[in-house]
């Protein structure tokens, strides 16, 4: 009876932000660990490899997109993807997070403000990435096996944690963060490091741009 009872609580509301962040492209700096295991994968799950001379131009391009172009077949996505997550596995000790992101972070909780992960690479993998970077700073770290729709998990985070619309910026780097945050009604952060530009994410129109993790602290801070 408490745990039915607990759905109808309302919201809290806080006067700090809930900041819940991307992972891959928005603190971890795995995109061409992952375009090596995605071309290592290639000839197994039967798609093209990505050539590094275009990787700039597919920025512009949403994952969908990239996706059509490598000629990924849809039905086998969900096994490239764990066997994805599996091979990023062997290679934890040699990813990095993005310069200046650390300090930002820990700014945030200097601030008071409430952080989280929302990602669909595997608790396992962030947890052991986080360490190794000294970035175990996280009130949450929550995962999905999907690609995409974002925005179920992102909605029941809210449930979960009774978190105010008013409150939460989901903070990503990619076409489909933006699109999940929006669904769902809350504000979104783009950050200028990750996969997707900062013309195509402008595009958009995400609630905030940031150039820089100091602009993360600047928007805070007010």
């Amino acid at each position: 009876m408490i745990k039915l009872l607990d759905r109808f609580k309302k919201p809290k509301l806080s006067d700090k932000d809930i900041l819940i962040f991307d992972f891959d492209g928005t603190i971890a700096d795995t995109m061409y660990h992952l375009i090596e295991i995605s071309n290592g994968l290639a000839d197994r799950f039967g798609y093209a490899k990505v050539d590094l001379a275009e990787v700039e131009n597919m920025r512009d391009w949403t994952s969908q997109q990239v996706f059509k172009h490598l000629k990924v077949p849809i039905l086998k996505i969900p096994k490239i993807l764990t066997q994805a997550r599996k091979e990023l596995h062997k290679q934890l000790d040699d990813v990095k997070t993005f310069d200046g992101i650390k300090d930002a972070l820990l700014q945030l909780k200097e601030l008071g403000h409430e952080i989280g992960i929302f990602t669909s690479n595997s608790k396992a993998n962030v947890e052991a990435i986080l360490q190794s970077n000294g970035l175990d700073v996280f009130d949450f770290v929550l995962t999905t096996p999907k690609l995409w729709n974002k925005n179920r998990g992102l909605r029941r985070i809210m449930r979960r944690k009774r978190f105010h619309k008013k409150n939460v910026i989901y903070v990503g780097d990619e076409t489909r963060d933006i699109e999940a945050a929006k669904k769902i009604g809350i504000r979104v952060m783009a950050v200028a490091w990750g996969y997707n530009s900062i013309e195509k994410l402008a595009s958009l129109e995400p609630d905030f741009l940031a150039h820089s993790p100091e602009d993360i602290i600047k928007h805070c801070a007010n």
